[in-house]
């Protein structure tokens, strides 16, 4: 019996943090909902995005290398 009450103890203290973080985490989005100026923009219906050399078809590797 004792362990049942710790067990749902626990239950519920998770959930209680689960809840609490659920709630924080639209405090953290607006920091990221912003332009990164040294990231490029990557236009999603065509994989495309603008570099000094013009437009670039978008892959990963490309991607990494134009930020270096």
């Amino acid at each position: 019996m004792e362990d049942q009450l710790l067990g749902e103890d626990t239950l519920l203290w998770q959930l209680r943090e689960s809840r609490r973080r659920f709630r924080r985490t639209p405090l953290s989005l607006p920091q990221y909902n912003q332009p990164f100026e040294d990231a490029p923009l990557v236009q999603m219906s065509t994989l495309t995005y603008e570099t000094p050399q013009g437009t670039s078809h978008s892959t990963l590797l490309n991607i990494l290398q134009f930020r270096v």
